[in-house]
């Protein structure tokens, strides 16, 4: 009797690109980041009292399925990850 486990994965299974609200994208013009251009941003919905006050968004690609924080005073000019929104 051979006792080892198999797995599977969804082949849907991954990150999603975020949907933006039109406060959102207001929000995040006034950074510099490459990031504002990226499909992978997930923006903060502005003046939420949870997040962190320095935080721009997360990036939902690099270290999935954990969130990468994007802070507005470390700006990301360049990322082998950025793919363009469409």
């Amino acid at each position: 009797m051979s006792s080892h486990v198999e797995f599977s994965f969804p082949p849907d299974a991954g990150p999603k690109p975020a949907v933006w609200t039109k406060e959102q994208e207001e929000f995040v013009k006034q950074f510099p980041h490459i990031c504002k251009d990226c499909k992978w941003l997930k923006p903060i919905i502005p003046n939420t009292k949870f997040p962190p006050a320095d935080l721009v968004g997360y990036c939902k690609i690099i270290h999935w399925p954990f969130y990468w924080c994007i802070s507005k005073y470390t700006v990301i000019k360049k990322c082998k990850w950025f793919e363009k929104k469409e």
